[in-house]
């Protein structure tokens, strides 16, 4: 059957990965995909203030839904911490800093005054801190053009300059990034101090700064994305703040400075479309993390953007002044992680959630067979666009590889079709455990690559914890003789050694774990006194 053209216009899919659309409806590419095939509406008169109004409340009950249960906090009475010229000695003796804010409401009011200049780490300790941010941060987090901010880096670290509040959020972020993506190890051994303590006086003096930016009327680039680094990195921070209720914020403040429309349909410069779509795009990513970790759903709705996936480019091919759009190259870039971790996290999004979310986004309703069907096919397309631009012989290029190929993995034995994991059969369940037992032995193995280990901080959890959650699901209700037996060692093994991992002992996450295991266990109990 001969399917109907659309006059002028490419799909809203098409023109966000900027590829040439058919304008079939459904566009050839859309149905290969097997995703919902929509087009750019054509208003009618009044009908965009509608639309507009009706997103943004939309938009705002999400928000309020994110912000509701908050507690008032406690006023936060932070002393000043060491200064970075102290000896490591003295350092240790010092009163220990309190923990900074971790809801909402404290960054929404200007903390109490504080040394700020207390807080500030030396010139020497802000070289190591901005070369470590530069190994282990911005490869996989690319938010900023690096060149621009090395020169507010220079300046920090000759102090003959006064930079502006907003400057200082974005240092501060870089340095608590700098040290949440560190071991405990690596910390003692480079920076001859505590981590938590770092992560403290970093964590203080970046709230401190964001607090008194009037985050509600707040539309500062720098600020956006200090908040940004500041959250992604937080995770990592057994003491950090609550970031899924402060995501909530910082897409507020996205929103507020209409992050998520392309800058090229508002006409802006290259350079400012380029740096408002790296933006967008970490932040759309993280709040579809913050909400699987807490099965919970995001905040954002598909409706409400449009903004284009950044351009793969290296920072040395853009400018500030430059007045033409970069050309996006077909090899590996500086951006070659971000985008496909864009890429990956997306395609998750419109797979993983809520039947009642995939209708509010619009999206494809696919029974169990055709989302697997459709992971296979996004593969195909991710490893021919992406990964096969890789280089074997560059470590960061193997976690790359080795971390989306588990994603999928991981995303493909989750995806079933609506039947309680108790009716299944047991040949059902038995390949489930096969599956899951095998993602948990390639996470092992690519924690193990000791090359790569450095950059593990951002994900690896997410695998992990997640097919072990599954796993013990499994264990809790049924018996498989030798294949269950298999199951509990590498259980065991993955639970062994993240319980020795300090940040892991407060996360909500890991809690679910431990009932999970001890319920697992209890049955097996039962099972063998019986026996």
């Amino acid at each position: 059957m001969p399917r109907a053209i659309a006059p002028g216009r490419s799909c809203l899919e098409c023109r966000r990965r900027k590829i040439k659309c058919d304008r079939s409806r459904p566009c050839s590419y859309c149905v290969k995909v097997r995703l919902q095939c929509k087009y750019p509406a054509r208003p009618l008169p009044n009908e965009d203030a509608l639309t507009r109004v009706a997103s943004l409340e939309t938009k705002l009950g999400a928000m309020e839904k994110r912000l509701s249960g908050l507690t008032e906090p406690r006023q936060s009475t932070a002393g000043p911490a060491a200064s970075g010229r102290r000896s490591h000695e003295s350092r240790k003796a010092e009163h220990p800093l309190q923990s900074p804010p971790k809801n909402v409401s404290a960054l929404l009011k200007p903390q109490p005054n504080i040394d700020i200049e207390s807080l500030r780490p030396a010139a020497p300790m802000v070289a190591v801190l901005w070369q470590r941010y530069l190994d282990v941060v911005d490869p996989l987090i690319k938010i900023f053009h690096t060149p621009t901010v090395q020169k507010l880096v220079v300046k920090a670290i000759h102090g003959r300059t006064k930079l502006n509040r907003a400057s200082h959020c974005l240092l501060f972020a870089i340095y608590y990034a700098a040290v949440a993506a560190m071991s405990r190890e690596d910390c003692e051994n480079e920076l001859e101090e505590d981590r938590r303590v770092l992560l403290k006086r970093y964590g203080v003096a970046v709230t401190y700064c964001l607090s008194h930016q009037n985050l509600l009327e707040c539309r500062n680039m720098t600020v956006l994305q200090a908040f940004s680094i500041y959250l992604i990195t937080a995770r990592c921070d057994e003491d950090g703040p609550d970031v899924y209720s402060l995501v909530g914020v910082a897409a507020g403040i996205a929103l507020k400075m209409d992050l998520n429309k392309d800058g090229a349909a508002l006409r802006l410069s290259p350079f400012e479309t380029e740096m408002r779509r790296r933006l967008w795009w970490q932040l759309l990513i993280l709040d579809t993390r913050v909400a699987e970790d807490r099965d919970s759903e995001p905040c954002i709705l598909e409706s409400s953007f449009n903004t284009q996936l950044p351009s793969n480019v290296a920072d040395a091919d853009l400018h500030p002044q430059m007045s033409r759009p970069p050309v996006s190259a077909q090899g590996r870039t500086e951006m070659f992680f971000s985008l496909t971790r864009f890429e990956t996290s997306y395609f998750a999004r419109q797979l993983v959630f809520s039947d009642e979310f995939s209708r509010d986004n619009e999206y494809a309703h696919m029974s169990g067979d055709q989302k697997r069907a459709a992971i296979d096919c996004f593969q195909d397309r991710i490893e021919k666009q992406y990964l096969s631009q890789r280089d074997d012989k560059i470590p960061l290029d193997n976690v790359l590889v080795k971390s989306v190929r588990l994603v999928l993995a991981k995303i493909k034995l989750m995806i079933t079709d609506p039947t309680p994991m108790e009716d299944e059969t047991e040949e059902e369940k038995l390949l489930k455990m096969q599956g899951w037992i095998e993602v948990l032995h390639e996470a092992e193995a690519l924690r193990r690559y000791e090359e790569g280990t450095q950059w593990l901080w951002l994900f690896q959890t997410y695998i992990e914890w997640d097919a072990l959650t599954e796993l013990l699901l499994l264990l809790r209700i049924q018996t498989l003789g030798v294949s269950e037996q298999h199951a509990w060692n590498i259980a065991e093994a993955v639970y062994s050694y993240w319980k020795s991992v300090a940040t892991t002992r407060h996360d909500h996450r890991w809690q679910r774990i431990e009932r999970l295991r001890q319920e697992a266990l209890a049955l097996r109990d039962e099972l063998l006194a019986d026996t």
